[in-house]
């Protein structure tokens, strides 16, 4: 019986040692075809396996299917995309940044880049349908979650999630995006006693937009470096740069119709600006999860 045991324990460690220690991807730990997802916080990607060249960040739980690997001053080192880009899968010390997508479960909502640990009031859940509707609920973050406040029809011009400039599409999910309020915008609305009201921008293109983009060759490392997580230069919010992509995405009144944008009714859209979500224009965060078209969303009342 003792020796079975440590016939056991000398397996373990050997499989442990085989899976972790760096060089060891390339003896046959991974194969064409096999898609990868980042489980560090973030992880460089270099135009070179180096650290001498500028990177550019992928967040945990972006996935990508690697195509070559070099092992160099103990590091293994992932090539991704059509052109030269490389990621540090295996460090040294054998720290681990990757994981196979098998061993990795399937999230629903991801939130890439911290926004729900960013300060907040509230929190927007927005459920797309077929034929470009849906609805939108606001919820006020409290000690014990997210109390549900009002819920908003709204409609679009496409349906499917946005990946490109001109599509006409909204920004869909599942990874947490954000919402500020705003005044600065030329699709500012009028309510029935005159009183005038702003928009809510949404955070689009962000990085995991663009990654497809980078990895296909169509997107410079370059470009892809100037797409932000958060667009905040000091305590101001700003709308995401435009790229290829697309941008100046917003949820405004129907009254200005959508070519990318979201729709709401008019007083509707008033009420939500004046009364619902009044938060500090151009300085406030509202974490925006979104359920596409194929995705069965959490009840009404319910933000994940």
């Amino acid at each position: 019986m003792a020796k079975r045991v440590i016939v056991y324990i000398l397996v373990c460690v050997t499989t442990l040692l085989a899976t972790f220690v760096p060089g060891t991807l390339a003896q046959g730990r991974w194969s064409l075809g096999q898609t990868f997802t980042v489980t560090s916080d973030q992880l460089p990607v270099y135009q070179e396996p180096g650290v001498g060249s500028q990177p550019g960040l992928l967040y945990k739980g972006m996935s990508f299917v690697p195509i070559e690997e070099v092992s160099r001053d103990g590091v293994d080192w992932f090539k991704v995309g059509s052109r030269s880009l490389w990621v540090p899968a295996i460090e040294n010390g054998g720290v681990v940044n990757i994981a196979a997508e098998a061993e990795s479960p399937s999230p629903g909502i991801i939130d890439l880049y911290g926004i729900l640990n960013q300060p907040h009031r509230y929190a927007v859940k927005m459920v797309k349908e077929e034929g470009a509707k849906g609805r939108i609920e606001t919820y006020e973050k409290t000690d014990s979650g997210y109390r549900l406040r009002y819920t908003y029809q709204i409609t679009y011009r496409k349906d499917g999630p946005k990946d490109k400039f001109g599509d006409l599409k909204s920004p869909g999910g599942p990874v947490v995006r954000y919402l500020y309020r705003t005044n600065r915008s030329s699709m500012n609305g009028w309510s029935k006693d005159g009183s005038q009201f702003g928009v809510f921008k949404v955070s689009y293109p962000m990085p995991h937009d663009a990654l497809p983009d980078l990895l296909s060759g169509k997107m410079s490392l370059e470009a892809y470096n100037k797409i932000p997580a958060i667009n905040r230069i000091g305590d101001t919010l700003y709308p995401h740069p435009h790229s290829m992509l697309g941008a100046d995405i917003l949820i405004h009144t129907v009254r200005w119709g959508s070519l990318g944008c979201v729709n709401i009714e008019n007083e509707a859209m008033s009420f939500l600006y004046n009364k619902d979500l009044v938060t500090e224009n151009d300085k406030e965060i509202i974490p925006l999860v979104i359920y596409d078209e194929n995705v069965i969303a959490p009840p009404e009342g319910q933000l994940f």
